[in-house]
């Protein structure tokens, strides 16, 4: 079993017990999919500490990986990121989502060296993809923004 195994289950199940709490806020009706996605996540987390408790119990103990985990790790690529999922953020709430979606992967792409047309076909087959299943299929309002109210 290696050290970060640990952080991760828990992270998960911290993430996923803060998403239930949310989901139960919700209507009823619109509880079904969040739920089932929820104990999917639970299930599968579950199955990874088990099979790494079961690695434990086989091995003398706790591998530290950290610092293999960290070697090489770009701050600069990191602080980005971060400040870009706080942009992103700021312009849903004022621009809406899907204007704030395709101004964070052009952004977040091309900070990273993408290609340009990678970048393009991706905002295309994602800005497809979340109309075709958040607006067409589940019809879940998403946010406009304070623009266009």
């Amino acid at each position: 079993m290696k050290r970060s195994d640990i952080g991760v289950t828990a992270l998960v199940y911290a993430f996923t017990l803060f998403f239930l709490y949310m989901t139960l806020e919700l209507p009823p009706d619109a509880q079904t999919y969040p739920l089932c996605l929820i104990a999917g996540l639970l299930i599968l987390n579950t199955c990874y500490l088990v099979c790494c408790l079961w690695q434990l119990r086989r091995q003398a103990g706790i591998h530290n990986d950290l610092p293999d985990l960290f070697a090489g790790f770009q701050w600069k690529q990191f602080a980005f990121i971060c400040l870009g999922c706080v942009g992103y953020m700021l312009l849903m709430h004022v621009a809406g989502f899907y204007i704030a979606s395709i101004c964070y992967l052009v952004g977040t792409l091309a900070f990273l060296r993408v290609p340009r047309w990678h970048i393009v076909l991706t905002v295309v087959v994602m800005a497809a993809l979340i109309y075709a299943v958040f607006t067409l299929f589940l019809k879940v309002p998403l946010p406009v923004g304070l623009l266009f109210k």
